[in-house]
């Protein structure tokens, strides 16, 4: 049986996290993705913000967080063969060129050969390191992120996403008065004095969480060759010399 790493790909809403996660499931010789998106409670269930009177699709309570858990202790337990689950994520249009995907492929088995031998899970998510039950599931943690003010231009290109029942599409005004007042609030305690756009607190780095920023300077090879070197420096056995 392979080796079971569960790596967090977490970070705020149009971060880019999801893109690298497919990128890397292109890449990587065994690997599968969960989407905590596919988690979400039916849409008659999101809570309503009483100031805004939309519904906040990023707070921690329109997520069923006991069967996010559960279904995380399944993977563990089968060694991943629970896996896949049905996803509602949208197909994403970025992604890797064949000529890309094959010179990582060629780098991970070189560099990182013992990954041949692991089952890679990748638990995509807006708000893993939020609760700690489930942060200390993860045997990886990256954490993707940008400025303010890329995140809310690409948040607002966005054509909507699909739900339990049917489809969201952010009425305006929602990523200043939903998803960035969310965000800091799930996201504050990784921060030095609270500040989500400074550096990771002492506490954070201590959870062993990998900050990757994600402002438009890396290209998607880069940014997915830096999640696969965090992944292989937590996964590399003990003793190997390479």
């Amino acid at each position: 049986m392979k080796k079971l790493i569960l790596v967090g790909v977490s970070g705020p809403s149009s971060s880019g996290k999801s893109t690298v996660v497919k990128s890397l499931v292109s890449v990587l010789p065994h690997c599968t993705e969960i989407h905590l998106d596919d988690f979400y409670f039916p849409d008659t269930q999101i809570p309503v913000d009483s100031t805004h009177n939309v519904q906040n699709w990023d707070c921690a309570d329109a997520l069923n967080w006991q069967k996010f858990r559960e279904y995380l202790e399944s993977v563990r337990a089968t060694g991943g063969d629970v896996l896949p689950v049905d996803s509602l994520e949208i197909e994403l249009e970025l992604s890797l060129s064949a000529e890309q995907r094959a010179k990582i492929q060629a780098g991970v088995a070189s560099d990182f050969p013992w990954l041949k031998d692991c089952h890679v899970v990748l638990v995509d998510g807006f708000m893993l390191y939020h609760d700690d039950s489930v942060a200390d599931m993860l045997d990886v943690k990256l954490l993707f992120r940008a400025p303010y003010s890329t995140l809310k231009f690409r948040r607002e290109l966005r054509q909507g996403y699909n739900t339990v029942e049917g489809f969201w599409l952010d009425p305006p005004g929602y990523f200043d008065n939903i998803v960035w007042p969310a965000y800091i609030d799930s996201h504050r305690h990784l921060f030095i004095d609270g500040n989500v756009e400074s550096s990771l607190s002492e506490s954070a780095k201590k959870l062993h969480i990998h900050d990757i920023m994600n402002d438009g300077s890396r290209s998607l090879p880069e940014l997915v060759s830096l999640a696969l070197e965090y992944v292989a420096e937590e996964t590399k056995p003990e003793g190997l010399v390479k």
